[in-house]
């Protein structure tokens, strides 16, 4: 807050400290730039901008003032099987409980870290779903799937199948609550160096938002990544066992709910969240239900 109230220099009325970081941080990333880049693109900045300015000068002082927005994820190593997580009470086992392959990599020379084969990342989605209705931009969309006129015998949307309306009566709790959150997930395999690339099955995991309008939903910032499962090899059948953070993070949302700011009625609301459906591939399909 405090950053974002200083502008950039003494006299600057387009951007404060805050926003001139973000900007660059969004150019980076829509260009997929390197670090060395953006350091690049920071020192001729401050080579044309008035003596005093506040841009931080590299991009890990930016990163240390963007962490506080509270957009980080988590650190998980997993098996390189994929027969085990190194998760809750099994974060400091140091073989696989299944295959006994070795947790971490030899250490060589001096080191005293610890580095393991494989890690997951996970992304937790409920700070993400409260945001929805914490932000004046999106709070007033989120009711749309109940205020929505329907047609008879048109569907816009999928609150208007046969699916969402079994849902509904079968579940009375959670329906009258329009702010609750309905997702759908997703994951596929993709090759992160390219199709010309040596072979490599990365699998991210996405959700999405069908609370809000048919315009929306399917737009890129309404799809959140909850995980990416690291390659090269695919997980199989084995994903259930990387799934196992975000299937506890659902439960957690759909049986005790999370309490939220709803800023278009100013007050807070217990938020639940219910996954609808599945959508993949036919093979994908297979390894996801085993």
């Amino acid at each position: 807050m405090k950053d974002s109230d200083e502008p950039l220099w003494d006299g600057c009325t387009n951007h404060n400290k805050l926003s001139a970081v973000a900007h660059v941080f969004t150019i980076k990333s829509d260009h997929g730039l390197s670090e060395a880049d953006y350091n690049k693109i920071i020192e001729w900045a401050k080579s044309i901008l008035p003596e005093g300015n506040r841009l931080k000068e590299n991009f890990y002082a930016a990163k240390s003032m963007m962490k506080p927005l509270g957009l980080g994820y988590q650190k998980i190593d997993i098996c390189p099987n994929f027969c085990m997580l190194y998760y809750l009470e099994n974060a400091e086992i140091t073989k696989c409980m299944t295959c006994r392959h070795s947790h971490y990599k030899p250490r060589t020379g001096r080191g005293k870290t610890l580095v393991a084969y494989k890690k997951l990342r996970y992304f937790p989605i409920t700070p993400r779903l409260q945001r929805l209705s914490m932000s004046p931009r999106t709070t007033g969309h989120m009711t749309w799937h109940q205020s929505h006129h329907a047609v008879d015998g048109v569907m816009v949307h999928p609150s208007d199948d046969e699916a969402w309306k079994h849902f509904n009566s079968v579940h009375p709790h959670f329906s009258t609550e329009s702010r609750n959150v309905r997702l759908g997930l997703c994951t596929d395999r993709f090759n992160p160096f390219g199709s010309f690339a040596a072979p490599y099955s990365c699998w991210p995991v996405i959700l999405m938002v069908y609370n809000l309008p048919p315009g929306m939903c399917m737009r890129p910032e309404f799809m959140f990544l909850s995980m990416v499962i690291p390659g090269p090899s695919s997980p199989g059948q084995n994903i259930d066992v990387c799934l196992h953070p975000l299937i506890d993070e659902l439960t957690q949302l759909w049986s005790s709910a999370s309490l939220t700011y709803d800023i278009s009625r100013k007050q807070n609301f217990v938020m639940r969240a219910a996954l609808m459906w599945t959508i993949n591939d036919f093979p994908a399909y297979g390894m996801v239900f085993g």
